[in-house]
């Protein structure tokens, strides 16, 4: 596995990762009601989610872009 592939795939496994734990963990709060539904966990989280997917979409720009040595 070269250098390459290797930063790619963490990337996307980061960026990923960020996602998942953005949407499930920080944004959706455990609720019964549509009020108690409407606002986030962490007022952050879709912030962290779009960094979750820039991240996860730059990789292909980066294994494209980088050539090694």
């Amino acid at each position: 596995m070269t250098i390459r592939s290797l930063v790619t795939v963490l990337m996307i496994l980061i960026g990923t990762g960020l996602m998942v734990v953005s949407y499930f963990f920080l944004a959706t709060p455990a609720c019964n009601t549509s009020v108690e539904c409407s606002n986030p966990e962490v007022a952050s989280a879709a912030g962290i989610f779009v960094v979750g997917i820039l991240i996860a979409f730059s990789s292909g720009i980066f294994y494209s872009v980088y050539k090694g040595r």
